[in-house]
């Protein structure tokens, strides 16, 4: 009985990770969408935050879940909100305006190298044969798009990059501190309320908030808060404390083949045939992890 709760709990929380994965791969392409009509990295950063806290809220409510913290998670909660939500949306957003969509969301999926070597190097975790085959196809995936990455403005390579590492650090962060025990759409509404205010008087400081945009663009924005802000995020949480932050970020292989193949649907942006084949060893990898996590909470 207690195998099949945790089959079942590894099927949903492997589901989770999925669907957030696709969320965040299609958003970019949506997002450079309003580029068009007036917003920016910045721009995107705040309206994604502010417009889904009015949902994150009424979810919370309707499903009764508190939203009071502690002195002591008020603390994390503003440390993972600015250092990992909203600088790795920062960067990663704003990579958009140097470089393809695509190449952007690959370049940003570095990550899961950062939180399996850290969780190895400093947390003693042991790494299965099949997660590391797993990682090896995934980023042998990646590489395929490394020939275009060259020719990209350094400063998009640097902020994609950057937005890598930032996430990394909050999936670890959120899977090895008190705030693996908070309800995902809580932990989500709270990095929202934070990175709102965060980015609107970083971008006024910085004079890089635009508001002044045309309504296709807040149309846009405002897929793009649902999208990420409310589901991405809620189910990226709910799948880090299912299945922990290794799994879901090697799951998660799947964001930057959405990200590519919706940059060429939506955005018209070049895919040759060395990509589609780093598609399919992207989603092999996510394959592997998936069929064989599944076997061990089984046995």
């Amino acid at each position: 009985m207690v195998g099949k709760l945790q089959q079942k709990n590894k099927l949903i929380g492997g589901s989770a990770a999925l669907i957030s994965a696709l969320m965040f791969g299609i958003s970019p392409a949506i997002a450079k969408l309003a580029y068009e009509g007036g917003s920016n990295g910045m721009t995107m950063t705040f309206t994604r935050s502010l417009m889904s806290l009015p949902f994150l809220f009424l979810i919370a409510r309707q499903q009764k879940i508190s939203l009071r913290l502690t002195k002591k998670d008020l603390l994390l909660v503003v440390l993972v909100s600015i250092f990992g939500s909203f600088s790795t949306t920062l960067m990663l957003y704003s990579s958009f305006s140097y470089m393809s969509v695509g190449m952007a969301s690959v370049l940003h999926y570095f990550f899961p190298i950062f939180v399996v070597l850290v969780s190895i190097v400093i947390f003693k975790e042991k790494t299965s044969w099949w997660k590391i085959l797993a990682l090896v196809l995934g980023f042998a995936g990646v590489l395929t798009f490394m020939g275009g990455a060259a020719e990209s403005n350094l400063i998009g390579l640097l902020l994609a990059v950057g937005s890598a590492i930032t996430y990394a650090a909050m999936l670890i962060s959120v899977e090895r501190t008190a705030l693996s025990k908070f309800h995902c759409v809580k932990l989500t509404f709270y990095t929202s309320l934070i990175a709102s205010p965060v980015a609107f008087i970083v971008g006024l400081a910085g004079n890089k908030l635009n508001l002044q945009m045309t309504a296709e663009a807040w149309l846009y924005s405002f897929v793009v808060s649902l999208m990420v802000g409310v589901i991405g995020f809620t189910l990226l949480n709910y799948a880090i404390v299912k299945i922990g932050a290794s799994s879901t970020s090697v799951i998660s292989m799947a964001e930057p083949l959405s990200g590519v193949l919706f940059g060429f649907l939506i955005l018209r942006e070049k895919l040759t045939a060395l990509n589609w084949l780093g598609c399919i060893l992207i989603m092999a990898g996510v394959a592997i992890i998936s069929l064989f996590s599944m076997k061990r909470k089984s046995a």
